[in-house]
């Protein structure tokens, strides 16, 4: 990402340090540092893994029954529906959801390898998940938004901009010879997006299933522009809302079952396993087996 950014002539990205926060959970965020020109650009120890099941989980999900997800017709209820039919797959949505929004990590999502004919496109999917979530990060120190009394939501836009355009200069990564057509799109980024929002409905204790983040623009509002910025280019834009448009109609279906699984029982779980977990820890640092950086970490 540096690499991509350079090539433009842009060098504040050199001030720039990146770090692993020793956390759990899914989160990038920058950290812009007091009366100097610097920012430290930190992710979530368990972000990589998080957008690898994602990704698989969206291949597979894709692959069961491809000319559907792609077609031009496109009803909610047949979409969801049609996921439940498989029933493995809607157990693994669940399992990637209820771990993470629950542990803030995969232990309780089992590791399913991938297949030969999944490898090369979970692949791509995951990188370019990943490709969008830290050039975004990036956008914004490239982009100067450091001033307290900024707009939020325009510099989400903004960065999610640059992202993408960055991106694009990743059409043959990870495979030199495989074009990759999630980070040329910027279907990795609205999976990202979107994913991320059916994981904070479910970390949500109290609210109805649906995601509210005040700063940040909704990720339709944010899709529809990453999936429109070639209005010039007609084929690449066609491109463009086809992929974007399929992720969509299958994260669509995803987040009506999640919500379904959150009502019958999902939400009561994921309280179980946050209270058990939280009665360990108090446990293990009462009995002076747990030093309070352990306990942070």
């Amino acid at each position: 990402i540096r690499k991509a950014i350079s090539k433009t002539g842009e060098t504040s990205h050199e001030r720039v340090e990146i770090a692993i926060d020793p956390k759990a959970g899914v989160s990038a965020s920058l950290t812009n540092v007091i009366m100097t020109d610097q920012s430290i650009l930190s992710v979530s120890s368990f972000l990589f893994r998080w957008c690898g099941l994602v990704a698989r989980a969206y291949t597979r999900t894709l692959y069961s029954d491809i000319a559907h997800w792609t077609s031009e017709r496109s009803d909610p209820a047949t979409d969801r529906e049609r996921l439940l039919k498989y029933h493995d797959l809607v157990l693994y949505w669940v399992q990637i959801f209820v771990s993470f929004s629950g542990t803030g990590t995969h232990v309780l999502a089992p590791f399913r390898p991938s297949s030969p004919m999944e490898f090369h496109l979970f692949e791509q999917v995951a990188w370019s998940m990943e490709y969008f979530t830290v050039a975004h990060e990036f956008g914004h120190h490239v982009l100067g938004h450091r001033g307290p009394d900024d707009d939020p939501r325009t510099q989400e836009f903004q960065a999610d901009a640059f992202a993408v355009k960055v991106c694009e200069q990743f059409e043959l990564e990870p495979f030199p010879l495989l074009l990759n057509p999630y980070t040329r799109t910027g279907a990795g980024a609205s999976l990202m997006l979107l994913a991320l929002e059916i994981l904070r409905s479910f970390e949500d204790p109290i609210g109805d299933g649906t995601a509210v983040v005040d700063t940040h623009p909704s990720p339709s509002d944010r899709i529809a522009k990453i999936s429109t910025r070639n209005l010039m280019q007609p084929k690449q834009l066609e491109m463009d809302q086809e992929f974007n448009g399929t992720v969509v109609r299958i994260m669509s279906a995803v987040a009506a079952i999640m919500r379904d699984a959150r009502r019958k029982g999902g939400g009561e779980l994921v309280a179980t396993i946050r209270q058990r977990l939280y009665d360990a820890e108090m446990e293990l640092r009462n009995s002076g087996d747990l030093s309070s950086d352990e306990t942070r970490a």
